[in-house]
């Protein structure tokens, strides 16, 4: 179930074998299996625009763009604005089985403060971070100098962890299902969160690090233990898209509530 290790044997030059071990993967992920055999079609019939509404939805978005364009009715338009209204923005494709949105890339971020007082405190981030991703980290150095900060170009202050294929999807079944979970006071994003293009940010204090189940028995071996940033990069054009695809994969969303009316009584 975890993988098989093969064993390689090759005879050298000199007449001695030498033995090397590699893990291959003998498994699908099972959120990977579950996105390619249901989501995928779900995500297709739930994104099917007929043609005529379309059609209706373009020509409300060619006259909203003309009134936001030409401004307030007797006032000239502003060719300022006006250029940036003709921006031609990415059309979202028709959706099929082939071009449905789908995570590319999960990136794990974490920025440690302390380390710009002491660069040996990103150890324990970089080691808890390749704890709970189970793949080597990246130090991420500061590009440009800061005086307020005491930063200097050059030095090391975060770690990232790019996740692609099974990696990635095992850390994202991980994440919403034993993690989230076990949070007291987590209710989901926004239905206004993302980047507009479909990608999405969620930020977690140092107390969720524990509550991934390769930390909870090695939790204080940790000195020092920060939060962390995951990004969700799909395929999607806009954020209906990518929201629709996250909501596929139990990322819970949070609708925004109305605030009931205050009564008054005699």
């Amino acid at each position: 179930m975890f993988g098989a290790v093969t064993r390689h044997t090759a005879r050298s030059s000199a007449g001695v074998r030498a033995f090397s071990t590699s893990n291959v993967r003998t498994y699908q992920s099972r959120l990977s299996q579950f996105y390619h055999n249901t989501l995928r079609d779900d995500l297709t019939i739930l994104s099917y625009v007929p043609p005529t509404v379309r059609a209706r939805q373009q020509v409300a978005e060619v006259a909203r763009q003309e009134k936001a364009a030409n401004g307030p009715s007797g006032t000239p338009p502003n060719p300022v604005r006006s250029h940036k209204q003709r921006v031609k923005k990415a059309k979202e494709p028709e959706p099929t089985a082939h071009n449905a949105p789908h995570l590319e890339k999960v990136t794990v971020h974490i920025r440690c403060r302390e380390a710009l007082q002491n660069k040996h405190h990103l150890l324990s981030a970089l080691m808890a971070l390749q704890t709970i991703t189970g793949q080597r980290a990246e130090i991420i150095k500061a590009s440009n100098d800061g005086a307020s900060w005491k930063l200097r170009k050059g030095m090391p202050i975060a770690a990232k962890v790019d996740l692609t294929g099974d990696r990635m999807y095992e850390f994202v079944d991980k994440l919403v299902e034993l993690v989230l979970p076990r949070m007291k006071e987590y209710n989901g994003l926004k239905m206004d969160a993302g980047d507009g293009h479909g990608n999405f940010s969620v930020g977690f204090d140092s107390s969720v690090i524990g509550l991934f189940p390769e930390m909870e028995m090695v939790y204080d071996q940790f000195p020092l233990v920060t939060g962390f940033t995951v990004n969700f990069k799909t395929s999607a054009v806009r954020n209906p898209s990518g929201r629709l695809l996250m909501s596929g994969f139990n990322l819970p969303f949070l609708h925004a509530r109305k605030q009931p009316a205050d009564t008054f009584r005699l």
